[in-house]
């Protein structure tokens, strides 16, 4: 049976955020949702990953300390803060609202969330395309979702499939 396309753009991101609530995660926050955003000197950390908005109006990611990615948008302005778009375009902006920056990703309005992942990349991920939606409300395990050979699951991504599998905890999930 075909999911409305209303309800399948929404559905994965709104069952993701209702088991982030019920599923404590860590204490760094890796994860950025659409219509949220980094103001200067905030950041998303995993372990030794830190992708920060940075007072020069850098966007940076760094790995132990070293810088991986820049935004090379360093002296464009001032109080700069990098933001997850509801279209999912990622905009750094300055202090007078100036796009300085994008990843022109500009999709259709959904959900979306960049997430820094445990294998240093740092991710956007968007609206759910299928579901068969027979999770059950909240379900402590984790919700795959299968399309051309990939699965995608719930969040963190911050286990393995075994891990996940193992702890009954929710994982992020893509093989091929």
């Amino acid at each position: 049976m075909a999911i409305p396309s209303a309800f399948a753009s929404h559905s994965l991101a709104l069952a993701l955020a209702l088991l982030l609530v019920v599923t404590p995660l860590c204490t760094a926050k890796i994860i950025l949702y659409s219509g949220e955003t980094l103001k200067t000197k905030k950041s998303l950390v995993w372990k030794s990953y830190t992708f920060i908005m940075q007072e020069d109006c850098n966007a940076v990611l760094y790995d132990h300390g070293k810088p991986i990615w820049v935004s090379q948008t360093y002296s464009r302005g001032t109080r700069c803060y990098i933001t997850l778009q509801s279209d999912g375009n990622l905009v750094i902006y300055d202090d007078s609202n100036t796009a300085v920056w994008a990843s022109n990703t500009n999709l259709a309005e959904a959900t979306y969330v960049l997430i820094i992942q445990k294998d240093r990349n740092l991710v956007l991920y968007g609206a759910a395309c299928w579901a068969t939606n027979t999770n059950i409300g909240g379900s402590a395990g984790a919700m795959f979702i299968k399309s051309k050979a990939t699965i995608f699951g719930a969040l963190p991504a911050n286990k393995t499939t075994e891990e996940a599998k193992a702890s009954g905890t929710i994982s992020m999930v893509i093989n091929n």
